[in-house]
């Protein structure tokens, strides 16, 4: 008995050693409305700057800057689009409630609406992994609304040319491809290095992609707030971005 009282003291000390450590993804929080709350008051409070403008906002989110023109407010943006690794799991698409299956009388008759899930909506709903993915701070950064809509899923690359449509702001997007600005372009290839070694199979790079990366990477290596952020999530969140750690110190 004294053996196995000792066995299972060990087991539970295990197993909360290795939740606080962490794994190499994010393992604690499944819910992404309450990861950008936490963001915006313990990771970002001292530095309401937003990622692709470095526009300032407030602690309600409001921002103003040359980026559309127009009063618009902050919107967390997922670097590595939620539909790239979300089309990785087969709860990713649509669902019809239990009522559509009715016939339409007997839906109106017993006052059941009709209502389809979308895939992102089913894959939070069904899927514990994808919560987590999805609400990852790592992947996360503060973006003027307007600007996080137009860049909406598209990949990153380099466009040729200069062509502004956000003002001062240096972010332009043609057709399929976002191109951001060269001061922040190693962040970005860090984060996508990051969710490939953290989600594997969820996230894969292409050949293209990763090069292009690493010569991001290598022309933008990461400054003071890239560092405090990383630490900042990594204390809140449980697990670091291992391409940050070293470089870091």
């Amino acid at each position: 008995m004294h053996h196995f009282r000792k066995s299972a003291i060990l087991s539970v000390f295990i197993f909360f050693f290795l939740w606080g450590c962490g794994g190499k993804g994010n393992s604690r929080f499944e819910s992404f409305n309450e990861v950008k709350e936490i963001l915006l008051s313990k990771v970002y409070p001292d530095h309401r700057i937003t990622f692709y403008c470095g526009c300032a906002f407030g602690k309600n989110k409001s921002v103003r800057c040359n980026a559309g023109g127009k009063k618009q407010r902050v919107e967390w943006e997922h670097i590595v689009p939620a539909s790239r690794f979300g089309r990785t799991f087969k709860e990713w698409k649509k669902q019809e409630s239990f009522p559509c299956r009715l016939p339409s009388f007997l839906r109106t008759v017993l006052f059941l609406k009709c209502r389809t899930r979308s895939a992102r909506e089913n894959a939070r709903s069904l899927s514990q992994e994808y919560r987590r993915m999805e609400s990852d701070m790592h992947n996360l950064v503060p973006a003027v609304g307007g600007v996080n809509r137009r860049r909406s899923d598209r990949d990153f690359g380099e466009i040729p040319g200069e062509e502004r449509a956000f003002g001062v702001c240096d972010f332009e997007v043609s057709e399929g491809i976002a191109e951001p600005a060269p001061q922040i372009r190693g962040d970005i290839a860090r984060i996508y290095f990051y969710m490939e070694d953290a989600y594997p199979g969820r996230i894969t790079l292409s050949v293209q992609e990763r090069q292009m990366f690493l010569k991001w990477a290598g022309a933008d290596p990461p400054d003071r707030w890239e560092c405090e952020r990383s630490r900042r999530i990594e204390k809140i969140q449980g697990n670091a971005n291992s391409f940050l750690s070293e470089v870091c110190k």
